[in-house]
């Protein structure tokens, strides 16, 4: 599951995006439009910065922008340096891989060769998006549903 802050930060980008090549966008603004409380929003966009995907400015006008087109950043890019993996278990971290406490050999293990597969498809469907994609929000899932 994706943290809160990994899910802000996917908002507070997809903001950002659509307003690519219009100037800064002001902390408060986003904060507002995507419901984010401002002091997260600043840790968050400050992080992003340090990774040189956001730039700030500072003064009258200032604000935050994409320091690089969002065709050029994946959903798959953004939740890896957020979160650090998009594996569900740390064994099956391409790149924070861990031996996990209490479980069998990891070359014997078959909830792990599962948990690899799910990664890599992950990986394989969240690579393919980009934060220039246009994604329209769907409608909510029946609390309710009705058999047949």
């Amino acid at each position: 599951m994706l943290s809160q802050k990994t899910r802000y930060a996917i908002r507070a980008m997809q903001h950002l995006a659509d307003n690519f090549g219009k100037g800064t966008v002001q902390l408060a603004e986003i904060a507002e439009a995507q419901k984010i409380p401002p002091k997260f929003l600043t840790v968050i966009l400050s992080e992003l910065a340090r990774f040189g995907i956001v730039e700030s400015q500072r003064g009258k006008g200032g604000g935050y922008g994409l320091a690089v087109s969002p065709i050029d950043i994946t959903y798959g890019d953004l939740i890896r340096l957020m979160r650090g993996s998009l594996a569900l278990v740390p064994c099956a971290s391409r790149f924070a891989h861990e031996k996990c406490r209490n479980c069998h050999e990891e070359g014997e293990c078959r909830t792990r060769a599962l948990m690899l597969q799910v990664r890599d498809k992950t990986a394989e469907l969240l690579d393919a998006f980009r934060l220039s994609d246009p994604l329209e929000p769907v409608p909510p899932f029946d609390d309710n549903p009705q058999p047949g």
